[in-house]
């Protein structure tokens, strides 16, 4: 033990200071990471028109949810104006309330109600559309359940007076306290409004998570140094084998970056970007056992550093984007769910730990730091006096 102590020392003195930059490292960039995509999203809101042939009740309705969409700039415009800035690409799409669009809905008419305009450069297009289709979904079920409403008043002779604006009032408050209609969408560091439950267009730990695979192999490069075939012959001479150091050098950086995940949990709670919970802290651990031991295993098997450092960098990819960092994976996980359970990435970012992932792993530790035995040469000679 002492030897290793001496050992980790004498490298210490000349890598400290690499060693505080990769501990550090990923929590910087994942806070300057979330502080420029938050502001991002507040810059870059999508420009549409608004053209509006129907002055009635419900198409303000209509008119003013869509104002209050928060990623739509909308600028109401005529039809010439509006089409003349479309080709001009200063607007991404452009949408018509056709004249007597309140009086269709209320007569369970639905075709037609809205024209829509977009060009080969309409990049958000499908997703106002869909978005304001959704808000005349609203109303046309509303209108629909007032008509089977009247019907049934006249079905059985109620003598009670039935108002139509009644029935859109309810139904409104209906849908503000229990979301029925409308799924909430927002990046995981906004604070929510709702209690409703929301889809993260983004992950803090996916994108944490990123940083800290590749901080973590970057960081794990001694064992590629120490493995170098022409270093690797001292480890005969030595009191203890390369497998033992790397063994206890293991469970000592993952203490010490453990420590460093739970500041980091800390310093994002005090951020309002995550809340504490102990199955935070769990999946925390097992991600970062999980991290380490796939660094030894990779850094064991390569005796070069630039193909280890690119080997680093492809695997991290690989895992954060199979793992739903930046690319939702969640029809995926739906369709075969055991893929969860070997996702290091998509488990952190529910909250859970990845125990298939981590047991093939640890298994495979095994029997790579047991191969070969601990070989060294004793450092204890029999003592013979010379008459």
């Amino acid at each position: 033990m002492k030897a290793i102590l001496g050992i980790q020392a004498m490298r210490m003195r000349k890598e400290w200071k690499t060693l505080l930059t990769w501990l550090f490292v990923p929590l910087l960039l994942t806070v300057l990471t979330f502080n420029t995509l938050n502001k991002l999203g507040d810059q870059s809101n999508v420009p549409i028109g608004l053209v509006i042939e129907d002055n009635s009740t419900l198409s303000n309705n209509l008119v003013q949810k869509t104002i209050d969409t928060d990623y739509l700039q909308v600028s109401i415009l005529n039809l010439p104006e509006a089409t003349d800035l479309l080709e001009k690409h200063e607007l991404d799409s452009v949408f018509v309330i056709n004249d007597g669009y309140e009086e269709d809905i209320l007569d369970n008419r639905r075709s037609q109600l809205i024209d829509a305009y977009s060009s080969n450069r309409s990049f958000a297009y499908f997703a106002v559309a869909e978005t304001i289709s959704s808000y005349v979904q609203e109303e046309t079920t509303r209108a629909k359940a007032a008509k089977e409403i009247k019907d049934l008043y006249e079905k059985y002779d109620s003598s009670e007076e039935w108002n139509r604006e009644e029935i859109f009032q309810t139904s409104r408050e209906k849908q503000d306290k229990k979301q029925l209609i409308t799924t909430s969408f927002s990046f995981q560091w906004t604070p929510a409004e709702t209690e409703s439950e929301t889809t993260s267009l983004l992950s803090i730990w996916g994108i944490w998570g990123f940083f800290q695979i590749i901080a973590t192999l970057f960081m794990f490069d001694w064992i590629v140094k120490a493995n170098n075939n022409l270093i690797k012959v001292r480890w005969i001479f030595t009191k203890i084998s390369l497998n033992s150091y790397i063994s206890l050098n293991l469970l000592s950086y993952t203490v010490l970056l453990s420590f460093m995940d739970v500041v980091t949990i800390f310093v994002l709670h005090l951020l309002d970007l995550t809340s504490l919970s102990a199955q935070l802290f769990l999946a925390l651990f097992g991600f970062r056992v999980t991290i380490n031991i796939l660094a030894v295993l990779i850094a064991k098997n390569t005796t070069n550093i630039f193909p280890y450092y690119i080997s680093a960098i492809a695997i991290t990819l690989i895992l954060t984007i199979c793992g739903g960092a930046f690319i939702p994976i969640d029809a995926i996980i739906n369709r075969w769910p055991w893929i969860e359970s070997f996702s290091p990435v998509y488990s952190l970012i529910h909250s859970e730990i990845s125990f298939g992932f981590l047991g093939i792993i640890f298994v495979l530790l095994i029997l790579f730091l047991n191969k070969g035995g601990n070989q060294h040469v004793a450092s204890e000679f029999t003592r013979k006096k010379l008459s």
